[in-house]
């Protein structure tokens, strides 16, 4: 006789123990003893239990859609920013907002909670757990931070939407950064730019990981572009207030001036006295920007929904902490012409 595929009813009642035990032990889910999920899943891989995908995608469904689904919640955590420019504000509420009707259409409450620094980290998980709280977005953060000892990350399933949070290190959906400066090197290129530069603050730069510089190296070297250097400023991002912009625009006299964001009147100063027919394009990385003529829109809805989803998925199925090899899923943007 062929041997039965195991089940969960059969790995049940061998282990002594109700079906919806050994489907808890399976998730990971904190709603058993540790001892005993680690028992029943021991037995899962002696039997060599695999789940019927057929009925795995119809539990996730009805875990998603009924009505006790109401009892999960997911809650965006980011750090209390400090003057924030207009351009950050728009980002983080059109984020804000993606986050939040994603996850109400698939059946889960949301909010989101600024870090605060004095905030014992005990209190914090406090707060979350009473709320209910299983699922986590770890949202742009004012600046580059580790946030290994905030909360005991083991509870709650974890999605990161920023590169600011340098660890732990968990799945991702990220803009797709260097592909994004590809494309409006290229657009500027065929609408006859070729000084092109890049003016962003230092620590703007080490947060997204040197991506939209490597765009702008490879196409310095490769598309044609003449070799400007690249402006690091030492102001906190994103907007670019530096004073040593102005020598710099006047020092390579660029065509074209790609920023993430950056102050009006650091702009006029720089470009002052200059005629029409010479005063270079400025085009934002984050679009819309009232100081940018075009750029790219980096689709944050997209960034929030697709988020959500990874998220979903991680609670249905019990995933939770730090993944060993953690994931990271980057969208592309669209471009914005004048």
């Amino acid at each position: 006789m062929p041997r039965l595929r195991p089940t969960l009813r059969s790995l049940a009642a061998e282990a002594g123990v109700s079906a919806m035990a050994v489907s808890l032990a399976l998730r990971n889910s904190p709603d058993i003893s540790a001892q005993l999920g680690d028992r029943l899943r021991a037995l899962a891989r002696l039997r060599c239990y695999r789940p019927d995908p057929a009925i795995a995608k119809l539990m996730h469904h009805l875990r998603a859609t009924g009505p006790a689904r109401r009892r999960a919640n997911i809650c965006g955590l980011c750090l209390r920013r400090r003057l924030p420019s207009s351009n950050a504000i728009n980002f983080m509420t059109r984020l804000a907002g993606a986050l939040k009707g994603r996850a109400e259409a698939l059946g889960f409450a949301f909010g989101a909670i600024e870090l605060d620094p004095d905030l014992a980290s005990a209190s914090l998980q406090r707060i979350l757990l009473s709320r209910g709280v299983e699922g986590l977005v770890l949202m742009p953060m004012a600046r580059q931070c580790d946030l290994s000892h905030r909360l005991e990350w083991e509870k709650f399933s974890v999605v990161s939407v920023t590169s600011s949070v340098t660890a732990p290190v968990f799945h991702s959906v990220v803009p797709n950064q260097f592909d994004n400066m590809l494309r409006v090197c290229r657009e500027l290129s065929l609408s006859g730019h070729r000084r092109i530069g890049l003016a962003i603050p230092r620590e703007w730069d080490e947060r997204v990981k040197h991506r939209w510089a490597g765009g702008m190296a490879w196409h310095k070297e490769f598309g044609g572009a003449a070799p400007i250097s690249t402006f690091l400023g030492e102001s906190s991002g994103p907007a670019l207030t530096d004073a040593r912009f102005v020598s710099w625009v006047r020092r390579y006299r660029p065509d074209a001036i790609v920023v993430e964001a950056i102050d009006p009147l650091l702009v006029a100063k720089a470009l002052g006295g200059a005629s029409d027919r010479r005063r270079p394009k400025i085009v934002t990385l984050n679009w819309p920007n009232a100081a940018a003529e075009c750029g790219i829109d980096q689709r944050v809805e997209e960034i929030g929904s697709v988020a959500i989803d990874l998220l979903s998925g991680l609670i249905a199925r019990g995933e939770r902490g730090v993944p060993l090899r953690p994931n990271t899923t980057m969208v592309t943007g669209d471009w914005k012409p004048a």
